[in-house]
């Protein structure tokens, strides 16, 4: 099976978002710099409730609780910015560059302006379908981006790749549901 296709700069952002949205690390921080702003602000609310300051308390503890609702939706846009960002930054040349994949019963080809390449299958670590795309994960933390919206025969690929996890024993996750958050 041979595919080629186009990745554009939204294909590498929401690469970028997904790869962090599965990463333990940055969901860990993520929710500490959530509680640590909300729980300061509580924090310094209970202080001033202590010292008799109503006005700073009650301050503070509105600031607290509005933290506590919307600073993930700020943090959301926050960490979609500095994906944005990087992408411009490390992507920009890539974009609308021609990729070629080529499944065959051994290696996967790929190609592009830049290099051609050939994957041993004892290289994936795992697939996941999104929504929008496939995802190959190698086990050196690369990843093959496949736009579904720029791939012919979707349903073909999928079986393909499904047979292709089995064969290998590997876990194709079905990720239908994902979005970032």
């Amino acid at each position: 099976m041979n595919l080629t296709y186009q990745l554009e700069k939204h294909d590498f952002l929401q690469h970028q978002l997904f790869t962090a949205s599965k990463s333990r690390r940055i969901k860990s921080q993520r929710t500490r710099s959530w509680l640590i702003v909300s729980g300061t602000m509580l924090l310094l609310g209970v202080l001033f409730y202590a010292s008799s300051n109503s006005f700073l308390a009650n301050y503070f503890f509105g600031f607290g609780i509005i933290s506590l609702i919307f600073y993930p939706l700020y943090q959301r846009e926050l960490y979609e910015s500095h994906y944005e960002k990087f992408v411009d930054d490390f992507y920009k040349y890539r974009f609308g560059m021609t990729v070629e994949i080529s499944f065959s019963d051994f290696p996967i080809h790929t190609s592009d302006i830049t290099s051609e390449s050939k994957i041993n299958l004892s290289q994936l670590e795992h697939v996941t379908e999104t929504l929008d795309y496939f995802y190959l994960s190698l086990k050196t933390g690369g990843h093959l981006i496949m736009p579904k919206l720029k791939i012919g025969n979707v349903a073909e690929l999928r079986v393909k790749l499904k047979e292709l996890a089995g064969r290998l024993n590997i876990e194709f996750i079905e990720d239908l549901k994902w979005k970032w958050k």
